[in-house]
């Protein structure tokens, strides 16, 4: 390396937040100003530099902030003391420069191009031997992130989850952990489409409380340099759990369950799923093995997003529950695929969850809900049929969909 190059930082954050969302309500807002200061106020910019992105819900344009020791130079300036959010972060920095840029045109924050810039933006600016990647706004877990109307075309968007992963892919394996604080994102879709383009991510399988500030001096103070990813990533993952295991940081949910994935055990779950698959296909057909299979799916479905006692979603199963419901069935076809997929699941791809109920134990599966309560009360479920269609056709182009023919169980679950 030549001389003049400057060394790495050994971490940097990237901040990718959306406060967009279908209702009218600006909710998210206020939430995401304070998530970002209490951000840059956690962090020592001698060791750490922060890229950050916010799309608010009413103001127009995407701002972009690089908070860096080193110089930054990219873009088009604006100062930082006209826009009141930047210039309270501004003020409560040390050792450290901040450069604003702001987007005229309001970008489609929903869409996997614009994560894709920003990741360009973040890594160059603030560039890292790893990187943690936070993502907060709303989502719908297996059916995407986020939500945008743009300006021309007056309809919501969704980033999928193969979008997502295509961005992620653009740090080159350097995407240490990915956090997300966004619902329902601890699915077996995403950590198996995320499979390679990062080592591990800390996501819930139920609703997201926006309920206070993350703890973020106490998670950021454990990058430390020399640290392998995986210790990395379970202080960070205990740091949240603490944190969530107090009421008052939770309400008004009973639950607000979160998990540790490790990201390079995902392919294994490939074999059993698939096996899985052409069991439960079969069973269609015979009803003495349908309706057993079926109930035993149904059983492992994880509550709903307006029952604060049990909060989840219909349209998702967990996957261990599901597990252990179908291996109870004798000699069933399905037990043998539904052990090993247990196996993997539960020894290699969780690593850690934090949870106050058991009906939690790590990730989940969608699979569209059958009666007609639990299709009223699904997010995953869109009211709209045309939406709905193209949610399940971006569904079935899944990573696991193809791998796995998961899709064939999840958009035309058996019936009991």
């Amino acid at each position: 390396m030549p001389a003049d190059t400057p060394s790495l930082k050994p971490w940097s954050m990237l901040a990718y937040t959306v406060a967009d969302d279908k209702g009218t309500g600006n909710a998210l807002d206020a939430p995401v100003k304070e998530e970002l200061k209490a951000i840059c106020d956690a962090v020592d910019f001698t060791q750490l530099s922060v890229a950050a992105q916010v799309d608010f819900k009413f103001k127009p344009g995407v701002f972009r902030a690089a908070l860096t020791t080193m110089e930054s130079r990219e873009f088009e300036d604006i100062p930082a003391d006209e826009q009141p959010l930047w210039r309270e972060i501004m003020g409560r920095l040390q050792r450290s420069e901040l450069r604003l840029q702001k987007e005229s045109v309001d970008l489609n924050a929903a869409s996997g191009n614009v994560l894709t810039e920003f990741l360009k933006f973040g890594t160059k600016e603030c560039a890292a031997e790893r990187y943690v990647f936070f993502m907060y706004g709303h989502a719908s877990g297996p059916m995407g992130l986020f939500y945008d109307r743009e300006s021309s075309r007056h309809v919501p968007n969704t980033m999928r989850l193969n979008d997502l992963a295509d961005a992620v892919r653009t740090l080159n394996g350097r995407a240490a952990v990915m956090i997300f604080r966004d619902c329902f994102m601890s699915n077996l879709e995403a950590a198996f489409e995320l499979r390679g383009a990062a080592e591990f991510m800390i996501a819930s399988q139920s609703v997201v409380p926006i309920t206070g500030i993350w703890p973020w001096q106490q998670m950021l103070a454990g990058l430390a340099p020399a640290d392998p990813s995986p210790r990395v990533a379970t202080r960070l993952a205990d740091a949240i759990g603490e944190f969530i295991n107090v009421q008052e940081n939770r309400g008004p949910f009973a639950d607000a369950p979160f998990s540790l994935l490790d990201l390079g055990a995902a392919e294994a779950v490939v074999a059993p799923l698939k096996e899985l698959v052409e069991a439960l296909d079969l069973a269609r057909w015979d009803p003495a093995r349908c309706q057993p299979c079926a109930e035993a799916i149904d059983k492992a479905r994880i509550g709903h997003a307006n029952d604060h006692s049990r909060p989840g979603d219909p349209g998702l199963v967990d996957v261990l529950t599901m597990c252990d419901n179908l291996a109870r069935l004798g000699s069933d076809p399905v037990v043998a695929p539904a052990a090993a997929l247990r196996e993997v699941v539960g020894t290699r791809l969780v690593k850690a969850i934090h949870t106050q109920a058991t009906n939690f134990q790590g990730v989940s599966l969608y699979c569209k809900p059958v009666t007609k309560r639990d299709i009223n009360l699904s997010i995953m479920q869109a009211p709209d049929p045309d939406e709905a269609a193209n949610d399940a056709l971006a569904y079935s182009k899944l990573a696991l969909s193809r791998a796995t023919g998961w899709y064939r169980i999840a958009l035309n679950p058996l019936i009991a």
